[in-house]
């Protein structure tokens, strides 16, 4: 079986969408970090 597109622009297409959708959810990871952070300091 051959590769299924040898397409360069798909591929970098894929690739692309790949990397932003990690980077993307890391962002939404730190955010959820950023809220329920145990060690920041309490408001007064």
């Amino acid at each position: 079986m051959g590769p299924v597109t040898t397409n360069p622009w798909l591929i970098a297409l894929i690739n692309m969408t790949i990397v932003f959708g990690v980077l993307i959810a890391l962002g939404v990871l730190m955010s959820l970090i950023q809220v329920v952070d145990p060690t920041r300091a309490k408001a007064k």
